[in-house]
Protein backbone atom coordinates (compact mmCIF):
# COMPACT_ATOMS: atom_id res chain seq x y z
CA UNK A 1 0.00 0.00 0.00
CA UNK A 2 1.29 3.31 -1.26
CA UNK A 3 2.29 5.69 1.94
CA UNK A 4 0.79 8.94 1.86
CA UNK A 5 3.39 10.96 1.27
CA UNK A 6 4.11 9.06 -2.31
CA UNK A 7 2.04 10.72 -5.25
CA UNK A 8 -0.21 8.33 -7.46
CA UNK A 9 0.81 6.59 -10.20
CA UNK A 10 -0.85 8.14 -13.02
CA UNK A 11 -3.78 5.61 -14.85
CA UNK A 12 -2.31 4.41 -18.19
CA UNK A 13 -3.79 5.10 -21.20
CA UNK A 14 -5.04 2.32 -23.20
CA UNK A 15 -2.83 1.66 -26.24
CA UNK A 16 -4.42 2.18 -29.34
CA UNK A 17 -4.35 -0.43 -31.80
CA UNK A 18 -2.43 0.30 -35.22
CA UNK A 19 -3.08 -0.83 -38.36
CA UNK A 20 -0.56 -1.15 -41.12
CA UNK A 21 -0.38 0.69 -43.79
CA UNK A 22 -0.26 -2.05 -45.91
CA UNK A 23 -2.46 -5.08 -46.13
CA UNK A 24 -0.27 -8.54 -46.16
CA UNK A 25 -0.54 -10.51 -49.40
CA UNK A 26 -2.11 -12.96 -47.92
CA UNK A 27 -5.08 -11.63 -46.70
CA UNK A 28 -6.04 -10.63 -50.71
CA UNK A 29 -5.28 -14.48 -51.10
CA UNK A 30 -8.02 -15.48 -48.72
CA UNK A 31 -10.50 -13.35 -49.82
CA UNK A 32 -12.98 -15.07 -52.48
CA UNK A 33 -13.77 -11.50 -53.89
CA UNK A 34 -11.55 -8.45 -54.26
CA UNK A 35 -13.37 -4.87 -53.56
CA UNK A 36 -12.53 -2.06 -55.66
CA UNK A 37 -10.81 -0.44 -52.77
CA UNK A 38 -6.78 2.18 -52.56
CA UNK A 39 -5.43 -0.56 -51.03
CA UNK A 40 -6.65 -3.33 -53.33
CA UNK A 41 -4.70 -1.08 -56.11
CA UNK A 42 -2.33 -0.56 -54.45
CA UNK A 43 -1.67 -3.96 -53.76
CA UNK A 44 -2.67 -4.80 -57.50
CA UNK A 45 0.40 -2.40 -58.58
CA UNK A 46 2.87 -4.25 -56.27
CA UNK A 47 2.26 -7.60 -57.43
CA UNK A 48 2.65 -6.25 -60.85
CA UNK A 49 6.11 -4.34 -60.24
CA UNK A 50 7.23 -7.45 -58.61
CA UNK A 51 6.38 -9.36 -61.82
CA UNK A 52 8.08 -7.17 -63.63
CA UNK A 53 11.21 -7.18 -61.83
CA UNK A 54 10.72 -11.49 -61.35
CA UNK A 55 10.52 -11.44 -65.18
CA UNK A 56 13.81 -8.91 -65.65
CA UNK A 57 16.05 -10.91 -63.45
CA UNK A 58 14.86 -14.25 -63.82
CA UNK A 59 13.33 -14.95 -67.15
CA UNK A 60 10.32 -16.63 -65.67
CA UNK A 61 7.22 -14.89 -64.57
CA UNK A 62 6.20 -15.76 -60.92
CA UNK A 63 3.37 -18.05 -60.14
CA UNK A 64 -0.16 -16.64 -60.32
CA UNK A 65 -3.24 -17.22 -58.31
CA UNK A 66 -5.74 -19.70 -60.17
CA UNK A 67 -8.11 -17.09 -60.71
CA UNK A 68 -5.41 -14.76 -63.13
CA UNK A 69 -4.82 -17.89 -64.89
CA UNK A 70 -7.63 -17.93 -67.32
CA UNK A 71 -6.66 -16.94 -70.59
CA UNK A 72 -8.52 -14.21 -73.04
CA UNK A 73 -10.14 -16.60 -75.00
CA UNK A 74 -11.78 -17.65 -71.61
CA UNK A 75 -13.15 -14.57 -71.08
CA UNK A 76 -14.14 -13.79 -74.53
CA UNK A 77 -16.59 -17.29 -74.62
CA UNK A 78 -17.76 -15.95 -71.00
CA UNK A 79 -18.78 -12.72 -73.02
CA UNK A 80 -19.94 -14.71 -76.10
CA UNK A 81 -22.17 -16.61 -73.86
CA UNK A 82 -23.57 -13.44 -72.08
CA UNK A 83 -24.88 -11.83 -75.64
CA UNK A 84 -26.10 -14.96 -76.90
CA UNK A 85 -28.70 -14.74 -74.09
CA UNK A 86 -29.49 -11.46 -75.02
CA UNK A 87 -26.97 -9.73 -72.40
CA UNK A 88 -28.31 -7.64 -69.64
CA UNK A 89 -31.63 -6.21 -69.25
CA UNK A 90 -32.16 -2.33 -70.16
CA UNK A 91 -35.70 -1.99 -69.68
CA UNK A 92 -35.38 0.17 -66.31
CA UNK A 93 -33.27 2.65 -68.12
CA UNK A 94 -35.30 5.99 -68.85
CA UNK A 95 -35.54 6.60 -72.86
CA UNK A 96 -34.68 3.17 -73.48
CA UNK A 97 -35.74 1.69 -76.75
CA UNK A 98 -37.66 -1.57 -75.23
CA UNK A 99 -37.39 -3.97 -78.14
CA UNK A 100 -38.60 -7.33 -77.80
CA UNK A 101 -37.79 -8.44 -73.70
CA UNK A 102 -34.53 -10.70 -73.12
CA UNK A 103 -37.63 -13.42 -72.05
CA UNK A 104 -39.34 -12.93 -75.66
CA UNK A 105 -35.74 -13.26 -77.52
CA UNK A 106 -34.79 -16.23 -75.80
CA UNK A 107 -38.06 -17.47 -76.47
CA UNK A 108 -38.03 -16.82 -80.12
CA UNK A 109 -34.30 -18.11 -80.60
CA UNK A 110 -35.44 -21.80 -79.28
CA UNK A 111 -38.76 -21.58 -81.93
CA UNK A 112 -36.11 -20.78 -84.80
CA UNK A 113 -33.51 -23.68 -83.66
CA UNK A 114 -35.51 -26.07 -86.41
CA UNK A 115 -33.76 -23.65 -88.54
CA UNK A 116 -30.41 -23.85 -87.49
CA UNK A 117 -30.81 -27.64 -86.07
CA UNK A 118 -29.23 -29.43 -89.34
CA UNK A 119 -26.32 -26.56 -89.51
CA UNK A 120 -22.94 -28.08 -88.77
CA UNK A 121 -21.84 -26.09 -85.94
CA UNK A 122 -19.05 -23.97 -86.84
CA UNK A 123 -20.60 -22.47 -89.95
CA UNK A 124 -20.42 -19.10 -90.86
CA UNK A 125 -23.56 -17.92 -91.65
CA UNK A 126 -25.48 -19.96 -88.79
CA UNK A 127 -25.76 -17.30 -86.46
CA UNK A 128 -25.43 -14.42 -88.73
CA UNK A 129 -28.34 -14.86 -91.15
CA UNK A 130 -31.54 -16.60 -89.17
CA UNK A 131 -33.76 -17.08 -91.56
CA UNK A 132 -37.12 -15.27 -91.74
CA UNK A 133 -40.15 -17.30 -90.54
CA UNK A 134 -42.72 -17.83 -93.49
CA UNK A 135 -45.58 -16.35 -93.97
CA UNK A 136 -49.34 -17.30 -94.70
CA UNK A 137 -49.30 -18.63 -98.26
CA UNK A 138 -51.53 -20.96 -100.24
CA UNK A 139 -48.43 -23.53 -100.63
CA UNK A 140 -47.18 -24.63 -97.01
CA UNK A 141 -43.58 -25.97 -97.38
CA UNK A 142 -42.83 -25.22 -93.53
CA UNK A 143 -43.28 -26.89 -90.79
CA UNK A 144 -44.18 -23.43 -88.85
CA UNK A 145 -48.14 -22.19 -89.26
CA UNK A 146 -48.81 -18.59 -89.41
CA UNK A 147 -51.81 -17.17 -87.13
CA UNK A 148 -55.12 -18.25 -88.45
CA UNK A 149 -53.63 -20.83 -91.15
CA UNK A 150 -56.03 -22.86 -93.01
CA UNK A 151 -54.87 -26.46 -94.77
CA UNK A 152 -55.91 -27.19 -97.96
CA UNK A 153 -58.58 -29.36 -96.96
CA UNK A 154 -60.31 -26.11 -94.93
CA UNK A 155 -59.30 -27.07 -91.28
CA UNK A 156 -57.24 -25.59 -89.01
CA UNK A 157 -54.48 -26.48 -86.44
CA UNK A 158 -55.29 -27.54 -83.14
CA UNK A 159 -56.11 -24.58 -80.65
CA UNK A 160 -54.29 -23.19 -77.83
CA UNK A 161 -54.46 -25.85 -74.91
CA UNK A 162 -53.53 -23.63 -72.37
CA UNK A 163 -55.11 -20.42 -73.18
CA UNK A 164 -56.78 -20.45 -69.47
CA UNK A 165 -53.53 -20.59 -67.56
CA UNK A 166 -52.31 -17.28 -70.23
CA UNK A 167 -55.33 -15.57 -68.85
CA UNK A 168 -54.83 -16.54 -65.17
CA UNK A 169 -51.08 -15.90 -65.34
CA UNK A 170 -52.03 -12.19 -66.96
CA UNK A 171 -55.05 -11.49 -64.16
CA UNK A 172 -52.15 -12.44 -61.59
CA UNK A 173 -49.52 -10.05 -63.26
CA UNK A 174 -51.94 -7.40 -62.78
CA UNK A 175 -52.50 -7.67 -59.14
CA UNK A 176 -49.50 -8.38 -58.42
CA UNK A 177 -47.75 -5.10 -60.08
CA UNK A 178 -47.82 -2.41 -57.72
CA UNK A 179 -46.42 0.42 -59.15
CA UNK A 180 -46.66 1.82 -62.46
CA UNK A 181 -43.14 0.88 -63.15
CA UNK A 182 -44.39 -2.76 -62.69
CA UNK A 183 -47.54 -2.49 -64.70
CA UNK A 184 -45.06 -1.54 -67.46
CA UNK A 185 -42.46 -4.31 -67.07
CA UNK A 186 -44.65 -7.45 -67.03
CA UNK A 187 -47.78 -5.83 -68.55
CA UNK A 188 -46.86 -4.45 -71.23
CA UNK A 189 -44.79 -7.39 -73.24
CA UNK A 190 -48.12 -9.44 -72.95
CA UNK A 191 -50.07 -6.41 -74.48
CA UNK A 192 -48.02 -5.62 -77.23
CA UNK A 193 -46.15 -9.27 -78.22
CA UNK A 194 -43.16 -9.30 -79.97
CA UNK A 195 -42.10 -5.72 -81.86
CA UNK A 196 -40.39 -6.42 -85.17
CA UNK A 197 -38.73 -3.57 -85.30
CA UNK A 198 -37.63 -1.89 -82.37
CA UNK A 199 -36.45 1.73 -83.86
CA UNK A 200 -40.15 1.99 -84.55
CA UNK A 201 -41.28 2.61 -80.79
CA UNK A 202 -39.51 4.54 -77.64
CA UNK A 203 -41.39 5.73 -74.76
CA UNK A 204 -40.88 7.61 -71.65
CA UNK A 205 -38.85 10.53 -73.35
CA UNK A 206 -40.35 13.97 -73.27
CA UNK A 207 -41.39 16.00 -76.69
CA UNK A 208 -39.14 18.72 -75.90
CA UNK A 209 -38.88 19.53 -79.59
CA UNK A 210 -42.30 19.87 -80.15
CA UNK A 211 -43.51 23.61 -80.16
CA UNK A 212 -46.61 23.64 -77.42
CA UNK A 213 -50.14 23.69 -78.81
CA UNK A 214 -50.86 25.49 -75.41
CA UNK A 215 -48.84 28.47 -75.33
CA UNK A 216 -46.44 26.77 -72.83
CA UNK A 217 -49.60 26.82 -70.45
CA UNK A 218 -48.62 22.68 -70.28
CA UNK A 219 -45.19 20.55 -69.95
CA UNK A 220 -44.28 18.64 -72.47
CA UNK A 221 -45.66 15.51 -73.26
CA UNK A 222 -44.01 12.24 -71.86
CA UNK A 223 -46.16 9.24 -73.40
CA UNK A 224 -45.12 5.96 -71.63
CA UNK A 225 -45.16 4.14 -75.45
CA UNK A 226 -44.97 5.40 -79.01
CA UNK A 227 -45.02 4.52 -81.90
CA UNK A 228 -43.46 6.62 -84.84
CA UNK A 229 -41.29 6.17 -88.40
CA UNK A 230 -37.59 5.67 -88.79
CA UNK A 231 -36.08 9.26 -89.59
CA UNK A 232 -34.80 7.85 -92.45
CA UNK A 233 -37.92 7.14 -94.16
CA UNK A 234 -38.81 11.09 -94.41
CA UNK A 235 -36.92 12.99 -96.75
CA UNK A 236 -34.47 14.98 -94.25
CA UNK A 237 -35.29 18.43 -96.01
CA UNK A 238 -39.55 17.21 -95.01
CA UNK A 239 -37.83 16.75 -91.12
CA UNK A 240 -36.28 19.86 -91.48
CA UNK A 241 -39.04 22.35 -92.30
CA UNK A 242 -41.61 20.16 -90.05
CA UNK A 243 -39.73 19.45 -87.44
CA UNK A 244 -41.27 21.27 -84.76
CA UNK A 245 -44.71 19.47 -85.92
CA UNK A 246 -43.32 15.79 -86.10
CA UNK A 247 -39.82 15.57 -84.58
CA UNK A 248 -40.77 14.52 -80.80
CA UNK A 249 -37.06 14.66 -79.23
CA UNK A 250 -33.67 16.94 -80.45
CA UNK A 251 -32.42 12.67 -80.47
CA UNK A 252 -32.36 11.99 -83.96
CA UNK A 253 -32.54 8.74 -84.24
CA UNK A 254 -35.92 8.32 -81.75
CA UNK A 255 -38.76 7.36 -83.80
CA UNK A 256 -40.69 10.82 -85.79
CA UNK A 257 -44.24 11.53 -86.90
CA UNK A 258 -45.61 9.62 -83.57
CA UNK A 259 -49.25 8.28 -84.01
CA UNK A 260 -49.77 6.14 -81.85
CA UNK A 261 -49.39 6.47 -78.05
CA UNK A 262 -50.14 4.47 -74.64
CA UNK A 263 -49.52 5.89 -70.97
CA UNK A 264 -50.14 3.11 -67.51
CA UNK A 265 -51.04 3.94 -64.69
CA UNK A 266 -50.30 1.61 -61.53
CA UNK A 267 -53.10 0.67 -58.96
CA UNK A 268 -52.24 4.18 -57.44
CA UNK A 269 -53.05 6.03 -60.52
CA UNK A 270 -56.22 7.73 -61.46
CA UNK A 271 -58.12 7.02 -65.47
CA UNK A 272 -57.88 11.17 -65.40
CA UNK A 273 -54.84 11.88 -65.22
CA UNK A 274 -53.84 9.12 -67.77
CA UNK A 275 -56.81 10.47 -69.59
CA UNK A 276 -55.48 14.05 -70.28
CA UNK A 277 -51.77 12.42 -70.69
CA UNK A 278 -53.91 10.71 -73.47
CA UNK A 279 -55.14 13.76 -74.71
CA UNK A 280 -52.42 16.13 -74.91
CA UNK A 281 -50.86 13.58 -76.50
CA UNK A 282 -53.18 12.42 -79.32
CA UNK A 283 -53.33 16.39 -79.75
CA UNK A 284 -49.47 16.52 -80.54
CA UNK A 285 -49.70 13.23 -82.86
CA UNK A 286 -52.69 14.55 -84.79
CA UNK A 287 -51.20 18.12 -85.27
CA UNK A 288 -47.71 16.48 -86.60
CA UNK A 289 -49.98 13.94 -89.01
CA UNK A 290 -52.01 16.95 -90.10
CA UNK A 291 -49.02 19.25 -90.97
CA UNK A 292 -47.64 15.94 -92.76
CA UNK A 293 -50.30 15.55 -95.21
CA UNK A 294 -50.87 19.26 -95.99
CA UNK A 295 -47.09 19.01 -96.84
CA UNK A 296 -48.27 17.15 -99.55
CA UNK A 297 -51.60 18.18 -100.33
CA UNK A 298 -52.84 21.77 -98.50
CA UNK A 299 -56.29 21.35 -99.80
CA UNK A 300 -56.92 18.37 -97.87
CA UNK A 301 -59.73 18.81 -95.68
CA UNK A 302 -58.61 16.42 -92.32
CA UNK A 303 -61.60 18.43 -90.55
CA UNK A 304 -63.26 15.82 -88.07
CA UNK A 305 -61.29 12.82 -89.50
CA UNK A 306 -58.38 10.88 -87.09
CA UNK A 307 -55.13 9.23 -87.97
CA UNK A 308 -54.03 9.06 -84.77
CA UNK A 309 -54.67 6.48 -81.94
CA UNK A 310 -53.78 6.71 -78.13
CA UNK A 311 -54.60 3.78 -75.28
CA UNK A 312 -55.17 4.33 -71.16
CA UNK A 313 -54.39 1.22 -69.42
CA UNK A 314 -55.14 1.44 -65.14
CA UNK A 315 -56.52 -1.63 -63.20
CA UNK A 316 -57.15 -4.23 -66.00
CA UNK A 317 -59.26 -1.89 -67.85
CA UNK A 318 -57.88 -0.87 -71.26
CA UNK A 319 -59.27 2.33 -73.67
CA UNK A 320 -58.61 3.25 -77.05
CA UNK A 321 -59.10 6.76 -78.27
CA UNK A 322 -58.64 8.91 -81.58
CA UNK A 323 -57.27 12.27 -81.51
CA UNK A 324 -58.26 14.44 -84.43
CA UNK A 325 -58.96 18.24 -85.67
CA UNK A 326 -61.53 20.15 -85.65
CA UNK A 327 -62.94 22.08 -88.76
CA UNK A 328 -62.51 25.99 -88.43
CA UNK A 329 -64.25 28.61 -90.24
CA UNK A 330 -61.77 30.65 -90.74
CA UNK A 331 -57.78 29.14 -91.77
CA UNK A 332 -56.30 31.96 -89.64
CA UNK A 333 -58.25 30.51 -86.44
CA UNK A 334 -55.18 28.48 -84.37
CA UNK A 335 -56.39 24.54 -85.08
CA UNK A 336 -58.31 22.57 -82.18
CA UNK A 337 -58.37 18.96 -81.28
CA UNK A 338 -60.25 16.82 -79.66
CA UNK A 339 -60.09 13.42 -78.79
CA UNK A 340 -63.06 10.47 -78.46
CA UNK A 341 -63.16 7.06 -77.20
CA UNK A 342 -63.13 4.13 -79.49
CA UNK A 343 -63.63 1.19 -77.19
CA UNK A 344 -62.66 0.10 -73.52
CA UNK A 345 -61.83 -3.56 -72.66
CA UNK A 346 -61.55 -5.17 -69.36
CA UNK A 347 -58.57 -7.24 -70.15
CA UNK A 348 -59.00 -9.38 -66.75
CA UNK A 349 -62.78 -9.97 -67.17
CA UNK A 350 -62.03 -13.87 -69.24
CA UNK A 351 -60.54 -14.89 -71.71
CA UNK A 352 -62.53 -13.25 -74.77
CA UNK A 353 -62.18 -10.20 -73.33
CA UNK A 354 -58.48 -10.40 -72.96
CA UNK A 355 -58.10 -12.09 -76.24
CA UNK A 356 -60.86 -8.91 -78.00
CA UNK A 357 -59.15 -6.36 -76.02
CA UNK A 358 -55.41 -7.44 -76.60
CA UNK A 359 -56.48 -8.37 -80.91
CA UNK A 360 -57.74 -4.50 -80.75
CA UNK A 361 -54.58 -2.76 -79.47
CA UNK A 362 -52.53 -4.55 -81.92
CA UNK A 363 -54.99 -3.81 -85.28
CA UNK A 364 -55.19 -0.51 -84.07
CA UNK A 365 -51.12 0.05 -83.54
CA UNK A 366 -51.00 -1.63 -87.27
CA UNK A 367 -53.94 0.81 -88.85
CA UNK A 368 -51.95 3.83 -87.15
CA UNK A 369 -48.64 2.39 -89.06
CA UNK A 370 -50.45 2.04 -91.99
CA UNK A 371 -51.41 5.59 -92.10
CA UNK A 372 -48.13 6.86 -90.78
CA UNK A 373 -46.29 5.60 -93.88
CA UNK A 374 -48.97 6.86 -96.06
CA UNK A 375 -48.70 10.38 -95.16
CA UNK A 376 -44.77 9.89 -95.55
CA UNK A 377 -44.91 8.09 -98.76
CA UNK A 378 -46.81 11.16 -100.22
CA UNK A 379 -44.63 13.85 -98.59
CA UNK A 380 -41.46 11.82 -99.61
CA UNK A 381 -43.05 12.44 -103.70
CA UNK A 382 -44.14 15.48 -103.14
CA UNK A 383 -40.65 16.64 -102.54
CA UNK A 384 -38.97 15.50 -104.89
CA UNK A 385 -41.66 16.40 -107.29
CA UNK A 386 -41.21 20.08 -105.85
CA UNK A 387 -37.11 20.26 -106.35
CA UNK A 388 -37.56 18.84 -110.15
CA UNK A 389 -40.64 21.88 -110.47
CA UNK A 390 -38.97 24.87 -109.07
CA UNK A 391 -35.62 24.24 -111.51
CA UNK A 392 -37.84 23.82 -114.57
CA UNK A 393 -40.11 26.18 -115.87
CA UNK A 394 -44.36 25.65 -115.32
CA UNK A 395 -45.84 25.35 -118.87
CA UNK A 396 -48.96 23.50 -117.20
CA UNK A 397 -51.69 25.22 -114.59
CA UNK A 398 -51.78 22.08 -112.70
CA UNK A 399 -48.15 21.90 -111.98
CA UNK A 400 -47.31 20.31 -108.71
CA UNK A 401 -47.28 22.45 -105.63
CA UNK A 402 -44.15 24.13 -104.82
CA UNK A 403 -41.70 23.36 -101.85
CA UNK A 404 -42.38 27.18 -100.33
CA UNK A 405 -46.19 26.63 -100.54
CA UNK A 406 -46.66 23.39 -99.34
CA UNK A 407 -44.22 24.20 -96.23
CA UNK A 408 -46.39 27.05 -95.44
CA UNK A 409 -49.99 25.19 -95.88
CA UNK A 410 -48.47 22.17 -93.54
CA UNK A 411 -47.08 24.65 -90.80
CA UNK A 412 -50.50 26.55 -90.27
CA UNK A 413 -52.33 26.15 -87.40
Amino acid sequence: MPSPTTSPQPLRRKERFTYPNRLPPAFWDKLSEVPLTKNAIRELERRNSKESLHAQFLGTPPPRRPITQRSVTQYLNCIRRFAKRGGPDLSGLRGYRCGPSIASRAAMNNNLQSYLGHRKRGSADALESIPTPPRASTKKTSPIYPNRYRYPNGQTPPPLENLEEIMQDFIQKDADAGKEAQVMTTILPLIEGIVEDGRLVAGQVPFTNLRDPTDNLLVPGNPDRYYGARPEQLDRRVRTQLGKHIVPSTQHDLPIVPNFFLNMKGPDGTSAVAENQACYDGALGARGLNSLQAYSDPDLDSSNKAYTLTSTYINGTLKIYASYPLSRADPGIRREYAMMQVKAYALTSDIDAFRIGVSAYRNARDWAKQKRDEAIQRANETVSVAVVDVSTPATDAKRPLSLPGAVSAAMEG
